[in-house]
């Protein structure tokens, strides 16, 4: 089989772990790199071994032996970038957030659409085997109908300063979107849209959340959820049903240990995960590629589009607004269709 070319856009940190996990894929090759800073792509391509180095992102987009694109910037970058590279005829693996908010993410979708190319949402705790294995027990009845979750992601960032991309608003600053998608994401996957949310921050001088707190009401459900820069924490995750429960242990968006207890009984799975957890969506996209499929069966647009417009509702609630806003006219209520 013909190895997949991969091509790296926005060489920081994240973008360093997508690489070496890259590297323990079988059928794929990071093909090339790209950043604005030339000795930065250079280098970074020499660590890990790619073909290829751009000082310029439509080199890259353009460049005929790339397949796929992981695009790995600041959050208010990921719209324009995986535009411009589905418009090089590109698949892309963005990381989350997909976009800044959901215009911005149905201009994506819609993109992608057109060009009858691939396009998921690097949400990575969907395709981690811990993950699978909850949705298993969830999917057999094991605690029977689900009717709360409880899920939390907290570190302290507070000596990263202001300008810091956690803080500043200009570079997608704020809990929700960096690291309270994750715990959204565990309540909208197995219990859906809510039918209402309320939701309370501190927001920073600069108007992004610090910290965030929501509870998601469902008819016969409900979700706790909280996301915090300012402090650490044990990040475990709670789900339960009338028949038991679920714990992910800390952390629990990449736990290596889930219990299941039952009528008095536990069982707990324990998973050694490969490289660091991104093999598992690396693998997703790769098949996706090769079976010319445009998007996910296990993360598709439409929950993409789902989770942008929970975050819309939820900093239209407390007041966090950003530039790419402009793009949503009505944001102040929230609305479950």
């Amino acid at each position: 089989m013909k190895k997949i070319r991969w091509g790296i856009v926005g060489l920081g940190n994240i973008a360093k772990k997508f690489a070496a996990d890259l590297s323990l894929v079988p059928d794929c090759v990071l093909q090339a790199v790209a950043s604005s800073d030339a000795l930065r792509a250079e280098q970074f391509a020499q660590k890990h071994k790619a073909q290829k180095a751009y000082s310029n992102y439509d080199q890259l987009f353009s460049d005929p032996e790339v397949d796929l694109v992981y695009i790995a910037s600041l959050h208010p970058k990921h719209a324009d970038l995986t535009i411009r590279a589905l418009a090089g005829g590109k698949g892309v693996l963005c990381e989350k957030p997909l976009g800044m908010n959901s215009a911005e993410v149905d201009q994506m979708v819609s993109q992608a659409s057109q060009a009858n190319l691939f396009l998921m949402e690097g949400l990575w705790t969907r395709f981690n085997p811990s993950f699978n294995q909850v949705k298993k027990w969830i999917d057999e009845g094991q605690i029977g109908a689900l009717r709360y979750i409880h899920a939390s992601f907290s570190f302290n960032g507070l000596a990263k300063g202001k300008d810091s991309r956690l803080f500043h608003p200009d570079k997608g600053g704020g809990s929700l979107l960096d690291i309270g998608i994750y715990p959204l994401f565990l309540a909208y996957y197995f219990l859906g849209i809510p039918g209402e949310i309320d939701a309370k921050a501190h927001l920073t001088e600069e108007g992004v959340d610090a910290q965030l707190s929501s509870i998601l009401s469902y008819p016969k459900a409900q979700a706790m959820l909280y996301s915090s820069f300012i402090h650490d924490q044990y990040m475990g995750a709670t789900l339960c049903g009338e028949k038991g429960e679920i714990y992910m242990y800390s952390r629990w968006h990449e736990a290596t240990q889930v219990k299941l207890v039952k009528q008095g009984e536990e069982q707990i799975k324990s998973f050694e995960f490969s490289g660091l957890g991104y093999t598992y969506e690396i693998e997703e996209a790769n098949r996706c590629f090769n079976a010319n499929e445009t998007q996910s069966e296990k993360w598709t647009w439409q929950n993409s589009i789902d989770l942008s417009r929970l975050m819309d509702a939820i900093r239209a609630q407390v007041g966090v607004n950003y530039t790419a806003d402009t793009l949503l006219p009505n944001r102040k209520k929230f609305n479950k269709s």
